[in-house]
């Protein structure tokens, strides 16, 4: 089985098993229309964060009479037309990879390539460690996918994983991190746990809950209701940071041991395919709280 690096296609490996209704509703929104806006990017407060539906679009569900005051409904999420089949499938995510390639919707991203520290870039240890881990899954019979900066628009597989590296600036901070966002499917916390307790394990590194930041709580790739470029709410998906580069231990744990972060990250991987069969991962919709609608920010006036 190859390992197959995913570049701006869709992924192949899934066929039509259900038939779509949800466009008959009256409260369906399609693919890319707007929800209306969630709040405002903390790093830059002018640029408004604009929910937008899916790719397979979601049906908005409002508040009915009786609802509370400040109720704001709900999304219900209809089970993708095309859902997996065959081997299980495994997307790695490499962080800061072929950024150069990114969408307009994603520009931000082009200028952020990633950690450096004495002469090791981040995207490279990334890549390395996700191609050992795509080995490691394939000899067990698992398809993967290892994907750039760019993710197939409602990337469909039965777990994602996104590998970065981090960096504090001074040398001082050391452990790894781990982030899932809000708003998906019911098996992120499963994901998470199970990867995080294999590679805490395995390489010895503690784990580094203060540091944890918005960023990665809200990493987009798993921003479904900002980006079309992200993967389906119904994959379950986490970002890992493995260390800091900028950390002697953590880089030569990384770079030295690389073979064993695989292994851990792996090993975490495969347990949570185990004990969460792909029937359950797409079993039922989804329904998650709807965004508040606001109008558009004011603007200053001369």
């Amino acid at each position: 089985m190859a390992v197959v690096l995913v570049a701006n296609a869709a992924v192949s490996g899934a066929v039509v098993t259900r038939a779509v209704t949800a466009a008959v509703d009256p409260g369906f929104v399609p693919a890319g229309a707007p929800l209306g806006q969630i709040g405002t990017d903390p790093g830059d407060p002018d640029d408004p964060w604009s929910a937008a539906a899916p790719p397979g679009g979601v049906i908005l569900q409002t508040p009915g009479p009786s609802a509370s005051p400040g109720a704001i409904g709900t999304l219900r999420v209809p089970l993708p037309k095309n859902i997996p089949i065959g081997p299980r499938r495994v997307g790695i995510q490499v962080g800061h990879w072929k950024t150069d390639e990114a969408p307009p919707e994603l520009t931000k991203l082009v200028v952020q390539t990633g950690a450096s520290w004495e002469g090791v870039n981040e995207v490279d240890l990334n890549l390395d460690i996700a191609q050992r881990v795509a080995v490691l899954l394939n000899s067990s019979g698992i398809a993967v996918d290892i994907l750039p900066t760019t993710i197939p628009p409602g990337y469909l597989a039965d777990a994602v994983v996104a590998l970065h590296a981090d960096s504090d600036g001074v040398g001082e901070l050391s452990g790894f991190k781990m982030a899932h966002s809000a708003r998906r499917g019911p098996y992120e916390d499963a994901l998470l746990n199970d990867v995080k307790t294999a590679y805490a394990k395995a390489t010895g590194l503690d784990y580094d809950g203060t540091h944890i930041s918005n960023a990665m709580r809200g990493y987009y790739v798993f921003s479904w209701t900002r980006f079309q470029h992200a993967v389906s709410p119904f994959t379950p998906g986490v970002i890992l940071e493995m260390g800091y580069l900028s950390n002697d231990d953590d880089r030569a744990l990384m770079i030295d041991k690389a073979d064993v972060v695989a292994a851990a990250i792996s090993a975490g991987i495969m347990r949570f395919l185990s004990d969460t069969p792909r029937a359950k991962i797409f079993e039922k919709e989804l329904v998650v709280p709807a965004f508040p609608s606001r109008g558009p920010l004011p603007t200053s006036t001369p």
